[in-house]
């Protein structure tokens, strides 16, 4: 085994080395990031459509543009330069220490340091959750400095990447390289409900027909937070295993707090080329753009190139090493027009033609985005109100479920009003859309009763 060093640390997917991360000269916080001849020789995947395959270093931009989206965002990065003294922003040094489980297949380690699957522990955390749940809002620490967990989670608010054992909740034990389960989300202190927004959000995803990870609101002690199954782990043979993924940002070489169109970030025509490289691309596209009305009846302006991903179908099982990727489920589904009264940005994340907010979409928004999306307007319009017809037929019912079990919420009527005048809106623009020979029967061959 080689000697660790603390200037150079090894990515792995899954068990198998991938390639090294290394500090720039003269530091100035770049990164280099390159393949190991290995992995080059064995015909894996790239680890990234911004880092592809090569024998030469990868631009440190580039490289420490990806690896920096595995971090935590603002406040919630700001405990760990307390805690572990890692300067703001120190990529390379957060992941020197919580990089062994990371979104995707990732794990990063300090170099010379040997991955082993027989070290795959686990170690409860139940207490000290609970312990910071009961604290007032305010006073609450990061979970994942709380807990000590050496993992790595994308993101501002505050989670913790846990198994869920019965009622206990496990994270990797110390120098363990076991993977987790579920994502806890602890209540916001700027967003009052934001766990029963999220929930309710993704309830309705799916039964609008749409993908997205199991969710659910659970109660920790005395206190309801949000569970969410990682749609980038499975179990096999009883083990714990990880599939690759990568969130837009990354995709698209593009540092984390570019997420958002109006901050360079990535817009709906950039998103479907993208998508456009995904194995069954035709029908992520139509998903994406059911997905984007979907953000728009719900008021999601978070929808940001963060929160979108594909998933790599190369898994560690021979016979199961596809070269593709695909769309992942949709994920961090909220109504941000909820807070509107409490100066909430609730412009949209990526613009609709020329605007980024609802009160100004009409049809010429619309044939825009269909347009950015590569998408017939004809076709738009049908999944446009296709999407339509199904959220208003399914939120009610949602709805209903939700309050009745958490009737001491009152956030339910006001997201049903907030659909219903979002729903008018679409609707209103989708029925100038259509021509005159779609929109009135023509009168020499009128349609047959």
């Amino acid at each position: 085994m080689m000697p660790k060093s603390e200037d150079k640390l090894s990515v792995f997917w899954g068990e198998y080395p991938l390639g090294t991360l290394e500090m720039t000269p003269g530091g100035r916080g770049f990164l280099d990031f390159s393949y190991c001849g290995a992995w080059l020789d064995s015909g894996g995947p790239p680890v990234s459509m911004s880092l592809p395959l090569s024998r030469e270093r990868h631009d440190p931009l580039v490289s420490t543009n990806f690896f920096d989206n595995y971090l935590p965002e603002g406040e919630a990065f700001g405990i760990f330069h307390l805690l572990k003294h890692i300067p703001p922003g120190d990529v390379f040094r957060f992941l020197y220490i919580y990089g062994r489980e990371c979104a995707g297949a990732l794990s990063v380690l300090p170099f010379g340091e040997a991955y082993s699957e027989s070290e795959k522990a686990y170690r409860d955390v139940t207490d000290l959750v609970t312990a910071q749940l009961e604290l007032p809002a305010r006073q609450r620490k990061n979970l994942i400095a709380a807990t000590d967990s050496k993992v790595s989670l994308a993101g501002a608010q505050n989670k913790l990447p846990v198994v869920v054992d019965g009622d206990r909740l496990l994270v990797p034990a110390e120098r363990s390289f076991a993977a987790t389960t579920h994502i806890i989300k602890a209540p916001s202190c700027a967003l009052p409900d934001l766990q029963y927004n999220e929930a309710f959000c993704m309830d309705l995803v799916r039964a609008g027909g749409l993908s997205a990870p199991e969710s659910d609101v659970m109660k920790i002690g005395g206190t309801d937070v949000l569970i969410i199954e990682r749609y980038d782990r499975y179990v096999r043979d009883g083990s714990v295993r990880r599939l690759h993924q990568e969130d837009f940002c990354q995709a698209l070489g593009l540092y984390s707090k570019q997420k958002y169109e109006q901050w360079q970030g990535p817009g709906f025509a950039t998103c479907a080329g993208l998508i456009g490289r995904c194995t069954d691309a035709a029908r992520a596209i139509e998903e994406f753009a059911r997905f984007a009305v979907f953000n728009l009846l719900v008021g999601n302006g978070d929808a940001h190139g963060k929160n979108f991903s594909v998933v790599y179908e190369w898994a560690q099982e021979s016979g199961a090493r596809g070269k593709g990727f695909r769309l992942a489920p949709f994920y961090d589904v909220i109504s941000t027009l909820l807070y509107a009264d409490r100066n909430v940005d609730t412009a949209m994340a990526m613009r609709f033609g020329k605007s980024y907010r609802t009160d100004e979409m009409n049809s010429a928004c619309f044939r825009a985005l269909a347009k950015d999306l590569g998408i017939d307007a004809r076709r738009f319009r049908e999944l446009a109100e296709g999407m339509a017809e199904s959220i208003g037929r399914c939120a009610p019912k949602v709805a209903e479920k939700h309050a009745s079990r958490f009737p001491s919420v009152d956030i339910y009527g006001k997201l049903l009003e907030i659909i219903e005048k979002q729903t008018a809106v679409l609707c209103k623009s989708l029925d100038v859309m259509k021509t005159p020979s779609q929109s009135k029967p023509n009168r020499r061959n009128p349609r047959p009763r």
